[in-house]
């Protein structure tokens, strides 16, 4: 009768992120890890690009997936139980993400009241301005509602250290801005670098707060 009996659903949960040298993608991973562990579960990890390997997932690998991939395949999520992390994929695929909209707004707010006005919103990667998420929306709004102008420009972590050195030159040469708004932690500790560098002192600030974040920058650049 062609009867064959269901395979039991893997125990290995897919967790795919965009990157480990975010200190914040490492953490988190951490603490997925540990909670799958006392769940019962195995993990396992792979870091963009994962287009070619995705390509070649069926699915039934694993147990279900956790991702922070903007571009995570739409039917690999619909076939398993999926969880985004901070990166909308789906309506119908759940997300868990701080309020990205009500932190950049709150960034905004703190960086007025400190009374800058020549701002520059600077993202870690190009496809964050298009289509603009919703910690840069949040940010954006927030000076348009005071009619404060700023700039926005990006710097793509998939360069080198050079490029990201030159890119971070061109866009600080004339030290015109009074505030730089970062849109992760890692773009802001890069950009305080360079400042010290030039010895320019605009108002710096990042996001995400990362436990490695907040032990390196000390109490003082907090």
């Amino acid at each position: 009768m062609h009867y064959q009996p269901k395979k039991a659903r893997s125990k290995t949960i897919l967790v795919l992120l965009p990157t480990i040298s975010n200190p914040l993608y490492a953490e988190f991973y951490e603490a997925v890890q540990g909670n799958l562990e006392q769940l019962g579960y195995d993990s396992q990890q792979h870091v963009s690009p994962a287009t070619a390997y995705l390509k070649h997932l069926k699915g039934d690998e694993f147990g279900g997936m956790i991702t922070s991939l903007p571009e995570t395949p739409l039917p690999l999520a619909r076939k398993l139980p999926t969880v985004s992390f901070d990166r909308p994929i789906s309506r119908e695929i759940p997300l868990v993400s701080c309020d990205n909209y009500g932190g950049g707004r709150l960034l905004a707010q703190a960086v007025l009241k400190r009374e800058a006005r020549q701002i520059l919103i600077l993202c870690g990667r190009q496809q964050d301005l298009s289509p603009i998420n919703e910690r840069l929306r949040g940010m954006m709004d927030y000076f348009q509602k005071q009619q404060t102008s700023f700039e926005t420009a990006y710097l793509d972590f998939t360069s080198g250290n050079l490029l990201k050195q030159v890119r971070l030159t061109k866009l600080l040469t004339g030290q015109k801005y009074e505030a730089i708004c970062c849109s992760d932690d890692i773009t802001a500790l890069l950009v305080k670098q360079r400042v010290r560098q030039l010895s320019y002192q605009p108002l710096v600030t990042g996001f995400d707060g990362s436990n490695f974040v907040r032990n390196f920058s000390g109490p003082a650049d907090r």
